[in-house]
C-alpha cells in the first residue's frame, strides 16, 4: 500500500512502521529462575506501571513542570493455574516462607530471582523480552476449595512480585 504525501510533505520510509500486526495479549511466556513450575501454567501477566516524579520549576509567572529524577516501578502480578500436586504453588509459598520466617540459613540463600516475559510474534516466535531483575514475591492469593460448583473450575493463584528494575529489549 503506497502512502501519498500531502501538501508537499516528504515521508521517509524509516519513519513509517514496518510491522502492521498488533500485539496479542495471548502471545506470551513467563520464565522465573527460582520457580520454573510456574512457567507452563501461567494464565496472565500484567506489565507493571512505570512512573516518574514530576518536579516543579517556579518562575515569576507560572510553575513549569519538569521531569523528575526518580522512577517508580509498581509491583508485577501474575496469575497461574495450580497443578494437581501444587508444585508451582508450593514453589512460591516456600519462597515467601523462606523470606519471612527462615528456619535455617540455606532457605535464605536464594532470596532474589530474575524473571522475564517473552512476547511472541503473530507467528508465535519470541520477539520481545521484558526482563525483571532481583524479583521476590510479596503475596500469594488464597486457594478456595468448593464442592458446590457444578463444573470443575481449576484453581488459579495470583502472585505479586517486587523487583529492582525491568527492561524491554528486542530479541
Amino acid at each position: 500500500m503506497a502512502l501519498v504525501p500531502k501538501l508537499g510533505v516528504q515521508l521517509e520510509t524509516e519513519q513509517l512502521t514496518q510491522n502492521l500486526n498488533f500485539l496479542s495479549p495471548l502471545g506470551f511466556r513467563f520464565l522465573l529462575n527460582r520457580a520454573p513450575g510456574v512457567e507452563y501454567f501461567c494464565q496472565s501477566a500484567t506489565l507493571p506501571t512505570i512512573s516518574m516524579v514530576e518536579l516543579q520549576q517556579p518562575s515569576p509567572f507560572v510553575v513549569n513542570p519538569r521531569p523528575g529524577d526518580k522512577i517508580t516501578y509498581e509491583p508485577f502480578t501474575l496469575r497461574f493455574r495450580v497443578d494437581e500436586n501444587m508444585t508451582n504453588y508450593l514453589e512460591i509459598f516456600n519462597w515467601i516462607n523462606a523470606l519471612g520466617k527462615p528456619e535455617n540459613f540455606q532457605q535464605y540463600e536464594n532470596i532474589l530471582s530474575d524473571g522475564s516475559i517473552l512476547l511472541l510474534s503473530s507467528n508465535n516466535n519470541p520477539k520481545i523480552r521484558i526482563a525483571f531483575q532481583d524479583m521476590f514475591p510479596l503475596s500469594l492469593s488464597p486457594l478456595a476449595f468448593d464442592v458446590t460448583q457444578s463444573d470443575v473450575e481449576y484453581l488459579e493463584a495470583d502472585v505479586m512480585f517486587r523487583y529492582r528494575i525491568f527492561t524491554v529489549e528486542n530479541i
